[in-house]
């Protein structure tokens, strides 16, 4: 199985992953959970994918698709594993579980941060500066 990336119009992925499945490809297209419910994991990008012995040529032409996404002057092929990965993080409703990125913090409070500025200022300058 060849897999190919392709970049669709702007929120049409659902529909560009109907119109591929009619024309007997096999589709990717993980979503993540959103306020309003789901929405896709890579926005704007569906994989595609179809035998090595079928031609690719009608993924151009298929309504809602942009392009292919090339590499160089060839379609990007996208590795089985891939695919695999992606598919093996997904449930049985095609939705992807992300771990919630940590909320940003200051390394430093407010006091250790004039502390730090101080010390930077001291090392430019030339001193010795031991930290105990």
């Amino acid at each position: 199985m060849c897999w190919q990336l392709l970049y669709t119009k702007s929120r049409a992925e659902e529909w560009v992953d109907v119109n591929l499945r009619r024309q007997g490809y096999s589709t990717l297209l993980p979503r993540v959970r959103a306020r309003s419910g789901y929405r896709p994991l890579f926005p704007r990008y569906i994989f595609a994918g179809f035998e090595a012995d079928r031609s690719a040529r009608e993924l151009r032409s298929t309504r809602g698709v942009s392009y292919v996404v090339q590499c160089g002057e060839h379609p990007a092929r996208v590795p089985g594993s891939v695919i695999t990965e992606i598919r093996g993080r997904m449930d049985q409703w095609g939705v992807v579980v992300v771990d919630a990125a940590p909320k940003p913090g200051s390394l430093f409070g407010a006091a250790e941060r004039e502390r730090v500025r101080a010390l930077v200022r001291f090392a430019e300058a030339g001193w010795r500066v031991r930290v105990a």
